[in-house]
């Protein structure tokens, strides 16, 4: 039985936003993601789905308002740093618009093709859509220097928002994730995280940092120093 058109569409929807908030991390990257009102969570790649040598990561689809933001670590360890002032809080504005965009996207596009709604219910939908993709756009150009966006991502943003609204969704996450961020991933995470979280993320990157140091040379000065930060973080300690 071949799907109707409007299955397709759906599917479609659905698959361009999955696909356009995956990520592929370098082995050493991760993202950190506020979790809660203070609280933050730890995201790693996937070491055994990856392309181009890269690791595959996919956010969580429903905490689409939430910001990701992408750090490094070094597996021997790094020199202390300046410490980074996350802007979890930047992105609220964009928050109802983002949530109106799925509201009309996942539940009263289905409705308008699947019921008797039918034009009834498309016609708001197509709007609400551009409506909310619109003002979201120009919520971020009026505030793109805050945001640390040049005017050539702007447009990146702006044509794949119109264009493909499903994109759209990702709106708050391409923001952050193209902030810069200087601060080693693992002294970041050790200092903003939960107790509780802190335990389970240091877990996740000791096994990250055992994969490591099996393609090392063990005579290596690298070898010795990733042995060492190891030992660290199995106290507890990131540095």
């Amino acid at each position: 039985m071949i799907p109707s058109a409007e299955t397709l569409l759906m599917l479609a929807v659905v698959g361009l936003y999955i696909y356009d908030s995956a990520l592929l991390l370098h082995c050493n990257e991760g993202v950190l993601l506020p979790k809660g009102k203070d609280r933050w969570s730890l995201g790693l790649g996937s070491h055994s789905v990856g392309i181009f040598g890269k690791e595959l990561y996919i956010p969580n689809p429903f905490l689409m308002h939430r910001p990701l933001f992408r750090l490094s670590w070094k597996f021997e360890g790094s020199e202390a740093s300046t410490p980074w002032s996350p802007p979890r809080n930047a992105y609220g504005t964009l928050v109802p618009m983002i949530w109106s965009i799925a509201i009309a996207l996942f539940i009263l596009l289905p409705l308008g093709f699947f019921t008797r709604l039918g034009d009834r219910i498309l016609v708001p939908a197509l709007l609400l859509i551009f409506a909310n993709v619109s003002i979201a756009l120009l919520w971020i150009w009026f505030n793109r220097a805050t945001l640390h966006l040049s005017r050539q991502r702007f447009a990146a943003l702006a044509f794949e928002s119109v264009i493909c609204p499903p994109f759209s969704l990702n709106l708050i996450r391409h923001l952050s994730l193209g902030i810069p961020v200087d601060e080693d991933l693992v002294l970041a995470a050790r200092r903003l995280q939960a107790p509780r979280d802190w335990d389970e993320a240091r877990a996740a990157l000791l096994t990250r940092l055992d994969m490591a140091l099996e393609g090392e040379d063990p005579e290596s000065e690298r070898f010795k120093l990733m042995r060492e930060r190891r030992k660290m973080l199995s106290r507890g300690n990131a540095e």
